[in-house]
């Protein structure tokens, strides 16, 4: 799974509150250049592990999760909806399908609340009473 550009330095901001609170205070002698690479290194290699350990989560939950979205998108494609719904069924199995292969394309994407990927199909789902299917 490809890691985002700055990880490194989230992983180190996240690991702040460990180096302020045990290995520097305001008082204390500035490192040495080794010692700093050295307790730098081990901050960012630390919050790199959580990262990657979340990653393997989601890509666990996105092996799961996305064939069977896709499947119920498939499915409800499937049904031969009202005349009157038709159109407005077409069109949010245009757009689920367009998510679906948003998130094939990038799994991470499934944790990106601020930019869902399903928003729009969720929204046209609701409209059509399949409250169910919106997420």
């Amino acid at each position: 799974m490809k890691r985002r550009i700055g990880a490194g330095f989230a992983s180190l901001a996240l690991a702040g509150t460990f180096v302020a609170g045990t290995a520097v205070s305001a008082f204390a002698d500035p490192l040495s250049n080794s010692e700093f690479k050295k307790q730098g290194n081990a901050i960012c290699a630390e919050g790199t592990r959580q990262i990657d350990a979340a990653a393997e989560q989601l890509t666990a939950f996105a092996t799961v999760a996305v064939p069977n979205i896709k499947q119920q998108v498939e499915d409800v494609a499937a049904l031969e909806p009202p005349r009157s719904l038709r159109a407005k069924v077409k069109k949010l199995v245009t757009t689920a399908r367009a998510a679906v292969a948003k998130v094939e394309a990038d799994p991470s994407l499934l944790a990106d609340e601020k930019h869902n990927p399903f928003a729009a199909s969720d929204k046209q789902a609701k409209k059509l009473g399949l409250k169910k299917c919106a997420g």
